[in-house]
């Protein structure tokens, strides 16, 4: 067989809905990356650097990062970056024997393990959305996100010890993690196979920008600046991040006003009788038949708004309030 015939059946692309007039399927924020700090950025850069292959993660990034985690037990030894989260997450896939995960979650980490030929094991949360017991260990890299994508829920700190516990890696991925306010950083302090993973993409309004960190234990931070491509984030966008690091209360408030969206949000359709999660992202899952999911779509489809669609129901976006406002009206007339 023809070598690009193998990888079109192996591999799939990812897909992503029509950029409809509002658009509330890829998680984004819906707050502008600030002019002001765009034009900081800009006045810091240095264009004699731009000519440059930059380091990366650059030191003042790595200090800065160091400062947001606000830990006693972490060093520079202990984060690097990532073009994206999805980058850190491709590139473990790499690194271990096989890749374990939990539907429903993260697209990604199907597509990604196919595109790569890695072995992987897919196992299905509980009816309750609880990790399964699963057979796992040395040499398997466990992908869970915290809270999880796209249900929005989260999983207990003994859920995930109990997967430590196996000598698995885990790879958790907190991408979401400033819309729910809680980490499980500190589990660091106990366990090696451990890494946390987070992104400059949703709390901080940069997903264009493609910055994503990692905080494990040395050991595992040297293995991965191994097997990572040299020079993998900008010189620009590692300013980008730099910059809303100095400024975290401009995003901080942000993150509240979604917050308090997305609660007013499940407040209403749960008025409405629909069956949500408890979700702690930047967004809300509303559990759905097919048949309903796939009338649900088309009636957005009509009205110009795309949300994600999942097996097991819809995951929306929390977007501006008139945006919200809009959806709620859309979803108590199709009910």
């Amino acid at each position: 067989m023809n070598p690009l015939d193998l990888i079109a059946r192996r591999a799939y692309p990812y897909e992503t809905e029509k950029r409809d007039r509002t658009y509330l399927a890829l998680n984004e924020n819906p707050f502008p990356f600030p002019e002001d700090l765009v034009d900081e950025v800009f006045r810091r850069l240095n264009s004699d650097t731009l000519r440059i292959y930059y380091d990366s993660p650059d030191e003042e990034l790595i200090e800065k990062i160091l400062s947001y985690l606000n830990t006693d037990f972490l060093s520079k030894n202990n984060v690097s970056v990532g073009n994206g989260a999805d980058e850190i997450i491709y590139v473990m896939m790499l690194m271990f024997d096989r890749s374990v995960f939990f539907p429903p979650t993260y697209s990604c980490y199907r597509i990604f393990a196919k595109a790569v030929g890695a072995k992987f094991l897919e196992v299905p949360l509980t009816k309750d959305l609880r990790i399964p017991e699963v057979n796992v260990g040395e040499g398997d890299v466990v992908f869970i996100p915290n809270p999880n994508n796209p249900t929005g829920h989260v999983f207990e700190r003994e859920e995930i010890e109990r997967i430590l516990k196996t000598g698995a890696f885990v790879a958790l991925d907190e991408a979401y993690y400033e819309f729910h306010g809680e980490s499980y950083v500190d589990l660091l302090k106990k366990y090696e196979n451990l890494a946390v993973i987070r992104t400059f993409s949703k709390a901080f309004s940069l997903a264009a920008q493609r910055v994503g960190y990692v905080v494990s234990s040395e050991k595992f931070i040297d293995a991965y600046n191994r097997v990572r491509l040299p020079f993998n984030v900008s010189y620009v966008s590692q300013m980008f991040a730099k910059v809303a690091l100095d400024h975290r209360e401009i995003f901080e408030e942000r993150t509240k006003f979604i917050v308090e969206e997305r609660e007013r949000m499940k407040s209403a359709l749960r008025e409405m009788g629909y069956r949500i999660t408890d979700s702690r992202g930047n967004f809300v899952f509303v559990f759905m038949e097919k048949e309903e999911k796939e009338r649900l779509l088309e009636h957005l489809r009509t009205k110009n708004v795309a949300v994600r669609s999942f097996r097991e129901g819809v995951r929306i976006t929390i977007g501006k309030r008139e945006e919200n406002d809009m959806i709620l009206r859309e979803l108590e007339v199709f009910k």
